[in-house]
């Protein structure tokens, strides 16, 4: 974990949601689905991965998929979370047709999870340092 993510813990607590998915989703083991964002929680995805390496990481997860009714940029925008960490968000296009599947599912305000991939995130010295970014498992449309 870095300094400014310490200090940032140990003045406004560790910035963890603590909402639990209702279910979960099952996809093929694709990661097609890229989570948009990143580049906001970089701290976060580099603390969930315990840290940068030369080559970077491929970890495997469990994300959470939570609708954003209020948000006051896009009111059917769903965060990702990983750990309760907020790393990003649907894309505005996957974000409406996951609403849409849900809806069609019955379960237009559920809070679910998917299998997550953070890749990226190397740091191999004298400036060669990558971001990191996540990609979800999500189910594929038949």
């Amino acid at each position: 974990m870095g300094l400014f993510t310490s200090i940032i813990q140990a003045l406004f607590g560790s910035g963890r949601s603590g909402i639990v998915a209702q279910a979960n989703l099952p996809g093929p083991g694709r990661f097609a689905v890229e989570v948009v964002g990143t580049s906001h929680h970089q701290e976060s995805l580099e603390a969930i991965c315990g840290g940068r390496s030369k080559d970077g990481v491929r970890f495997k997860t469990t994300a959470v998929l939570v609708l954003e009714d209020e948000n006051p940029h896009d009111k059917k925008a769903v965060r990702v979370e990983i750990d309760g960490y907020a790393v990003g968000h649907l894309s505005r296009e996957n974000a409406r047709e996951y609403r849409k599947q849900l809806k069609k599912a019955g379960h237009p305000k559920i809070t679910a999870s998917c299998a997550a991939l953070i890749v990226g995130g190397w740091d191999r010295g004298g400036g060669d340092r990558g971001h990191f970014g996540a990609r979800l498992d999500l189910p594929a449309e038949d």
